[in-house]
C-alpha cells in the first residue's frame, strides 16, 4: 500500500506537474524489512534508502535528530514530478555523515614515535581527506609521507593497507573524545539524475563533494547544511591534489536552485558550477539566499572549451564571509582565498548575475578573474553588492587589481556596480555565525527585487523596509 500526498517542487524555471506521491519514512530505530510507509513502520538505512525504485511525487522522509553514515545515491524524479528527500518531526536537521567514527580507545593501535593507526580495508576503503576532532574544534593535518608524522594532530593515509595513522601525545580518542575520519565519497553522489529535491538535510564530514555527480538538471537543494567538506586525494596517484566543494554541478547542468543553504569549512568551493567539456552547455543555475563562511571559495565558475555554453547563472542574496579561512587553507598547495573565483573560461557566456551579495574579507581576494577578457567582465551583471576586505587586492583581474580604497576606481574603469558599497556589513554575532545584519548595517535597504525572491532565508518576507536588503537575511 503506498500513502497519497498531493504535493510538487517547482524548479527554477520549468514547473514540474504534480502527482501523487508516497511518502516513506527512515528513523533510527526503524528496520529494513518495515514498508517505510509510516512513522512506526520505518526503514533504518541509507541501504535501503538507495534500493528503491522510486517513482516521480514520492517522497523520502529522515527523522529529524536522526544519524546516517554513507552516502545517499538519490533516483530521479520527471517532468510528472520531483523525488523529495527531506526531514520530518522536531529537532535537529537529519545528519548525513561521510565519515568512519572512531571515539573508542580500542580503535587505536600504538606505534613507536606517538603514533596511533587504525582502519583496514573493511573499515577504510578509500582515503582519509580530512580528520574531525572534538565537537568540530581542530581538524588533522594531512601529510603525504609517514616520515613527516611530527606535530600534534598530523595525519598519513596509508593507500595500500587502508589504514590511517595520526601523531598523538596519547590515543586520540581519549584526548579529543570524538574523532570522525572523513571518506573520500560524495555524501550524495547524484551523477546523472534528474528531478531531484533535497530538503532540511545537513550533511557533514565527507571527503569529496557534499552533493556531487554530473550530468544533472531539475535538481533543488533548499534548507541544508553543509560543513567540513572535502580535503579527499582527488587522483590517488602522488600528486597530492586535494578537491572537495559543498554543491557542484558538474559537466552538463541547468535548470537546478541552491537556496536557504548553509555552507561552512568547505576546502574548495561552497558552491560552484564547473566543466572541461568537451561541448557542455550550463544554464539556469539559481543560487540564493545562502550563507557562507570560513570556505576556501564561496562560489567557482569555469567552463571549458570555447564551444561550450553558459546563460542564466544567477548567484543573488548570499551572505559570504571569511573566505578562506578555513580548515583547509593552511594546508592546501595553493592557499587563495576567494569569494569569486572565475578562473579560465572561454565558452560563450551571457546572462550571468552577481547580485544583491555581501562579500566580507578574504585571504586573497573577493573577486578573482585573472584569465577573463574585458569583454566576458563587461558582460557581467553585477551591482548592490557590499564588498568588505581590509587587506590585500580585493578585485584581481589579469591586468588590472583594486583595493578596498580604489574601489570607485575600479567602478568608474568598468562601467559596473553603480549601487554597490563597499563597509563592514555589520553582523549581529559573526563570532558565533549570526550573520543576520545588526540594526544599523549598510546593508539595509540597499538591495533590489530579485525574480523570483518572496522571502530570505528565514522565510521572511522581502522587502521589509522600502528596498529588500542585501544579502540573505532581511531585517525586520
Amino acid at each position: 500500500m503506498r500513502i497519497v500526498i498531493v504535493g510538487c517542487v517547482l524548479a527554477v524555471s520549468v514547473a514540474a506537474g504534480c502527482v501523487f506521491g508516497a511518502t516513506y519514512h527512515v528513523a533510527t530505530d526503524g528496520a529494513d524489512a518495515n514498508t517505510g510507509l509510516a512513522p512506526n513502520a520505518a526503514w533504518a538505512t541509507l541501504e535501503r534508502v538507495n534500493a528503491e525504485p522510486f517513482q516521480p511525487g514520492d517522497r523520502v522522509l529522515f527523522k529529524r535528530g536522526g544519524v546516517w553514515r554513507g552516502q545517499l545515491k538519490p533516483r530521479s524524479g520527471s517532468e510528472a514530478g520531483y523525488i523529495t528527500y527531506g526531514a520530518s518531526g522536531e529537532g535537529a536537521k537529519p545528519l548525513l555523515l561521510g565519515s568512519v567514527a572512531r571515539n573508542n580507545p580500542a580503535d587505536w593501535a600504538g606505534e613507536p614515535g606517538g603514533v596511533w593507526s587504525t582502519g583496514g580495508p573493511n573499515v577504510l576503503k578509500r582515503d582519509v581527506g580530512n580528520i574531525v576532532f572534538g565537537n568540530d574544534e581542530a581538524c588533522g593535518v594531512k601529510v603525504w609521507k609517514e616520515a613527516d608524522l611530527k606535530r600534534q594532530g598530523d595525519y598519513w593515509y596509508d593507500l595500500k593497507n587502508h589504514v590511517v595513522k595520526v601523531r598523538s601525545d596519547e590515543n586520540p580518542a581519549k584526548r579529543y573524545g570524538r574523532v570522525e575520519l572523513a571518506i573520500r565519497d560524495h555524501n550524495i553522489d547524484q551523477g546523472g539524475r534528474c528531478y531531484v529535491a533535497y530538503e532540511n538535510l545537513a550533511v557533514k564530514y565527507g571527503a569529496a563533494h557534499g552533493i556531487g555527480g554530473g550530468n544533472t538538471h531539475h535538481i533543488v537543494v533548499r534548507g541544508c547544511d553543509f560543513g567540513f567538506i572535502g580535503g579527499g586525494d582527488q587522483y590517488s596517484d602522488g600528486r597530492t591534489v586535494r578537491f572537495g566543494n559543498g554543491v557542484e554541478f558538474w559537466a552538463t547542468a541547468h535548470d537546478s536552485l541552491v537556496e536557504n543553504c548553509r555552507f561552512w569549512e568547505i576546502y574548495d568551493a561552497a558552491l560552484t558550477n564547473q566543466s572541461s567539456g568537451p561541448k557542455t552547455p550550463q544554464y539556469n543555475l539559481t543560487y540564493r539566499n545562502n550563507v557562507i563562511w570560513n570556505s576556501e571559495y564561496s562560489f567557482e565558475y569555469w567552463n571549458r572549451p570555447v564551444e561550450s555554453e553558459t546563460y542564466n547563472i544567477r548567484f543573488v542574496n548570499n551572505t559570504c564571509v571569511n573566505a578562506g579561512h578555513g580548515w583547509g587553507h593552511a594546508q592546501r598547495p595553493d592557499p587563495s582565498g576567494r569569494h569569486l573565483c572565475f578562473y579560465n573560461s572561454p565558452s560563450a557566456a551571457r546572462d550571468i548575475v552577481i547580485r544583491n551579495n555581501i562579500f566580507f574579507e578574504a585571504k586573497g581576494n573577493a573577486f578573482y578573474a585573472p584569465g577573463w577578457t574585458k569583454a566576458q567582465i563587461d558582460a557581467l551583471t553585477m551591482d548592490h553588492n557590499c564588498w568588505y576586505q581590509a587587506e590585500g587586492t580585493m578585485i584581481a583581474f589579469k591586468d588590472a587589481k583594486y583595493t578596498l580604497a580604489e574601489f570607485a576606481k575600479y567602478q568608474t574603469a568598468w562601467n559596473k556596480e553603480p549601487h554597490s558599497l563597499c563597509a563592514v556589513p555589520k553582523f549581529v554575532d559573526a563570532a558565533r555565525a549570526d550573520f543576520h545584519l545588526a540594526a544599523d548595517s549598510p546593508c539595509i535597504d540597499a538591495g533590489c527585487a530579485e525574480e523570483g525572491r518572496a522571502a530570505d532565508l528565514d522565510g521572511t518576507p522581502v522587502p521589509q523596509g522600502k528596498a529588500p536588503d542585501v544579502g540573505a537575511y532581511e531585517s525586520k
